[in-house]
């Protein structure tokens, strides 16, 4: 029985638009039907933020901003942005916009949208909001790409979000570093959408939203119908095919982002015993962990993966495992791999491990390879039979630029005892993928490589940074 998709949320819609007067409430009927159980109604106008905020009160799942579009700014604009700070004092919108740069149409000075821009980020910084931010420019010109990236990166700490993304990867490089998001509309589908595909491509996935900026820009199939925020479901299918995941993937991270971006209510939970990516299922073992890796986030305390977030108070029991995998022949392989090292938990891992093969299923494991120094004793014969791989992040091709980035409970060397311990699972006729985060200061991938392929006689795998599961 294939388990119901998880909820969307559409990240920006104009519901207020004059186009869903006559039947606004099928509207939303049919967003709750999809599984669009949130929307961010997005203001143009002081008037409009007031409009926004009249159409979400009392109605469940709808969630208003304040803001002045760029093709909108009022001659007179200090008036209207004193209006708009005293409309966002009194509190209840979730974001600052829709702001930004539109120099593909004549009708608004550019400096006055710049002003106007910049005063909707000092106010976002503020007010602890996220911004929105609208960026249009004339073909083959990226003046209003540069100006925006310029006026962003004034407000070091701003959050927001680059909505209806048409820019370029490199664009989208500059707006990730600076703290925003990107968001992905229904253009996303169309023929002509290619440069909009490669962006998409290229930006994280943890760093996607997807929208639908009805009543505009509906997708494929769509095309050419009013949007709506059902519709968003359409974008969500093909940034899963575009990158490679399930649709069930793309709704639950998207979804994540959203809320977490715009602070939309959601009923928190422990993070789960098991997690599905793809067509494997993790088992969250637990949160611990000898080691402090500078580019795991967990370090950082975020324990959040694909959409998922990790985070436990108490690790879950071998019944709660088993329940939550349920037949594990179901999936391509049953992964420990959680924010922490499954070995600290040896005796439930093989529990489970055995629980799991004696059924059918295909096990792997992800560890840092301080089993032996954790449980003081030989631990890979232990795993034979139950552990059908061995995945062991090897992460530098010395100790200095391991403990660099790998620190641990066993520094100053954590490094040559994690070297043995492939060696004796190799040794036991475990088969052994060792593996590195490319782009670490110092890290020479291909020296990891040969260490991995030539010096210890196992599989190698790259893995690039930020791009979990």
């Amino acid at each position: 029985m294939s388990q119901p998709l998880p909820p969307l949320v559409d990240s920006h819609c104009h519901l207020t638009w004059d186009s869903f007067d006559e039947d606004r409430g099928d509207v939303l009927a049919r967003m709750r039907e999809e599984g669009v159980d949130q929307a961010v109604v997005v203001a143009t106008s002081v008037e409009n933020a007031r409009q926004c905020a009249a159409l979400c009160e009392g109605r469940e799942g709808l969630y208003p901003t304040a803001g002045i579009h760029p093709n909108d700014v009022p001659e007179d604009v200090g008036a209207a942005l004193a209006e708009l700070d005293e409309l966002l004092l009194g509190g209840g919108f979730v974001g600052v916009g829709e702001t930004g740069l539109d120099y593909y149409r004549d009708n608004t000075d550019p400096a006055r949208q710049q002003l106007s821009f910049r005063h909707h980020c000092r106010v976002g910084l503020e007010n602890d909001l996220p911004v929105i931010v609208h960026i249009r420019d004339k073909e083959g010109s990226w003046a209003a790409f540069d100006d925006a990236g310029d006026i962003i990166e004034e407000f070091p700490g701003l959050r927001g979000v680059i909505h209806c993304y048409t820019g370029d990867p490199a664009h989208a490089e500059r707006y990730l570093a600076a703290g925003f998001v990107i968001s992905f509309s229904g253009i996303l589908t169309f023929p002509k959408g290619e440069n909009v595909r490669e962006s998409a491509s290229f930006v994280p996935i943890e760093e996607t939203l997807v929208e639908t900026d009805a009543p505009f820009l509906a997708p494929v199939p769509r095309r050419g119908k009013r949007n709506e925020p059902s519709f968003v479901a359409h974008t969500a299918r093909a940034l899963a095919e575009l990158k490679g995941l399930s649709e069930a993937d793309v709704r639950r991270i998207t979804t994540r982002n959203s809320r977490r971006l715009f602070r939309l209510p959601t009923e928190e939970t422990a993070g789960p015993p098991t997690y599905t990516i793809r067509d494997s299922l993790y088992v969250n073992l637990t949160n611990a962990c000898d080691a402090k890796c500078t580019f795991c986030p967990r370090t950082h305390d975020e324990f959040e993966v694909k959409g998922y977030d990790l985070r436990r108070a108490k690790d879950p029991r071998f019944e709660e495992i088993v329940e939550s995998i349920g037949d594990p022949t179901a999936y391509d392989e049953i992964v420990f791999c959680g924010y922490g090292e499954p070995t600290l938990r040896l005796d439930t891992l093989k529990q489970v491990a055995g629980w799991v093969k004696e059924r059918g299923g295909t096990t792997r494991l992800n560890t840092n390879g301080h089993a032996d120094l954790i449980n003081k004793r030989p631990t890979a014969p232990e795993i034979v039979g139950l552990i059908d791989v061995v995945s062991v992040s090897l992460n530098a091709q010395d100790v200095e630029t391991f403990e660099r980035h790998c620190p641990s409970a066993f520094s100053p060397d954590g490094y040559t005892p994690m070297l043995d311990y492939i060696r004796a699972a190799r040794d036991a006729g475990l088969q052994v993928v060792c593996t590195a985060v490319g782009g670490l200061e110092g890290v020479d991938m291909e020296a990891c490589r040969r260490m991995a392929e030539d010096d210890l006689g196992v599989t190698w795998r790259g893995r690039v940074l930020s791009e979990l599961g």
